[in-house]
């Protein structure tokens, strides 16, 4: 027996179940001494009877089904197959579900048949034969399987599926038509919706940019005038949320000027100022003129500093600081961009006078180193430094000698005369005077101050100037004058009098007359009864308030349950 003949029986020693060898020899045959074994003709006659064999399958399925089989691979048709065993009791009865499943069984077994012939070695003819006769029979049979089971199910589906089709296509297009309309009136609407809202803006925008928002603080509407670019001034107001300074805010504002408010907050109030916010002239700046700042400004009127005695003994130090080094931050401002400077000083700089009533001529009776000399000492330094600035860098400055001023927007703890006496009479509580009440004190009404600062800052006059009411009171009168208009039931009480209290206060007015044509309009009953109207407004919104006494304090309303 030849070597050749005796390696293909050893070939064909192991064979898979389908007799087809299970081993592949392709390296050197050993029976050859290293050569390589010569060609097979066995393997080529397979591979064309493989060929046939496919292009077999492909025509019968194309003829069978009506379609091109698809390269499936192989493991996820095994999937399928393994899917559709357990969807069969669910969708057995769909025509598409049979036909689906049968175009998979029938492709996976081609599949499977050719992987099995990839693997044969050597084959005689004949087993090529039964194979093709074996695919062409599956094939035939699961063809036929498929347009039995089919043939009836196509039968009464079919024309149910087409009418089917063609109701939903006429449901659809009668949807489209309907809705084609109520889409263009939608959009139609959303569109004058959005042209109103639209025109709504921008009325909103030029009513806010001519009048002031009514607030609870400020319930009155204030217009503003329109002024053009030439005439409009940018106007810095420090403590511009204070009392004095808000009142002043809306002067400016409503000439159409634009107006920086600029204020800490430790005894301003946000609400002194909120009918502005909205206003596109208007800006809030919460800063400390402590500390410099940059801004291209007209004119500043220089106000920020506490001014009642609680308030700037709580603490002296950052008082000082504000009268001295906030005077010198907005006087560098001035000089820089050449704006012209109003400094609110205070009659407190002639301290427990000697001379009365008080003219600008009067250098003042004060005490150095006493509990108020951190405010009067302070004012009296910065009015040094305002001129100081004339004479040496040529700042144009203004001088004002504020006198007891009152009205509403006063914080309700200031302890003041004016706003104790009120609270506490609006209250029926006991009115509180320090000493006998045998001092004397002149109160102006806040509108008739602005109206002087005014006038101070847009006048020629550069000196000092006292800005106050001549009309002058005894603390215990003006308490009973109180206690009569609010119909009060307190009680006037005396406690022991507060060092370096003044005995007298009262300004003359002769410079203010002269060179502002300047003097207060507003009586003191006038004024009054509006401060009285907005403490008792005070009142309902805070409840009870316990009035600040004359020691140091914050500027922070004390109410019943923080007593």
């Amino acid at each position: 027996m030849s070597s050749h003949t005796r390696n293909r029986r050893r070939g064909r020693g192991q064979t898979d179940p389908l007799g087809q060898s299970a081993s592949l020899h392709l390296g050197p045959d050993p029976y050859h001494h290293g050569h390589p074994a010569p060609p097979n003709r066995l393997f080529s006659q397979q591979s064309a009877l493989l060929l046939i064999v496919g292009m077999g399958m492909g025509y019968i399925a194309t003829i069978s089904f009506g379609t091109n089989t698809t390269n499936t691979d192989l493991n996820t048709l095994v999937e399928n197959l393994e899917r559709k065993k357990y969807e069969r009791l669910d969708s057995s009865a769909s025509p598409l579900n049979i036909l689906q499943s049968s175009r998979e069984n029938t492709a996976t077994a081609m599949m499977l048949r050719k992987s099995d012939h990839r693997r044969i070695e050597d084959s005689p003819d004949e087993a090529g034969t039964a194979l093709e006769r074996e695919v062409s029979d599956g094939l035939a049979e699961e063809t036929a399987r498929s347009k039995d089971e089919l043939q009836p199910m196509m039968s009464e589906t079919g024309a149910e599926a087409v009418d089917n089709a063609e109701a939903e296509i006429e449901a659809r297009a009668r949807s489209k038509d309907k809705s084609q309309p109520m889409m263009s009136k939608s959009t139609g609407a959303e569109a004058v919706d959005f042209a109103e809202a639209e025109t709504r803006f921008i009325e909103t925008q030029k009513l806010l940019a001519t009048q002031s928002i009514p607030t609870a603080t400020n319930p009155i509407v204030m217009k503003t005038a329109s002024l053009p670019d030439s005439k409009r001034k940018k106007i810095l107001v420090t403590g511009g949320a204070g009392f004095v300074g808000s009142h002043l805010v809306d002067t400016l504002m409503m000439e159409g000027h634009e107006v920086i408010a600029l204020d800490n907050f430790f005894t301003g109030q946000r609400k002194n100022v909120d009918h502005w916010m909205n206003h596109p002239r208007f800006s809030l700046v919460v800063h400390d003129v402590t500390e410099p700042i940059m801004l291209e400004v007209d004119e500043i009127y220089h106000l920020a500093c506490p001014a009642s005695p609680p308030h700037y003994q709580y603490n002296p130090v950052k008082t000082i600081k504000t009268s001295t080094m906030g005077t010198i931050n907005m006087l560098g401002l001035a000089k820089r961009v050449k704006a012209k400077i109003l400094l609110t000083s205070t009659s407190e700089i002639y301290g427990d006078p000697e001379v009365h009533p008080q003219p600008e001529s009067y250098w003042g009776n004060v005490n150095t180193i006493g509990p108020r000399s951190c405010y009067d000492e302070g004012k009296r330094v910065a009015e040094t430094m305002m001129y100081s600035y004339k004479s040496q860098n040529n700042v144009d400055v203004r001088v004002a000698r504020i006198f007891n001023t009152f009205g509403p927007r006063m914080h309700p703890n200031d302890g003041r005369v004016v706003s104790n006496f009120i609270i506490q009479s609006l209250q029926n509580k006991p009115m509180t005077i320090y000493g006998d009440g045998s001092q004397t004190r002149s109160f102006q009404f806040v509108s008739d101050l602005v109206n002087g600062l005014h006038s101070l800052m847009n006048g020629k006059y550069d000196l000092p100037v006292n800005l106050g009411n001549p009309d002058e009171y005894t603390v215990k009168h003006f308490a009973e004058y109180i206690k009569e208009i609010t119909q009060s039931d307190s009680e006037i009480s005396f406690l022991p009098a507060t060092k370096d209290d003044p005995t007298q206060r009262k300004p003359d007015i002769s410079t203010a007359k002269r060179e502002l044509k300047w003097e207060p309009k507003v009586t003191v009953k006038e004024g009054l009864q509006q401060t009285i109207a907005y403490f008792s407004q005070v009142l309902k919104e805070s409840g009870e308030i316990i009035p600040t006494g004359q020691e140091a304090s914050r500027p922070k309303p004390k109410v019943a349950d923080e007593s």
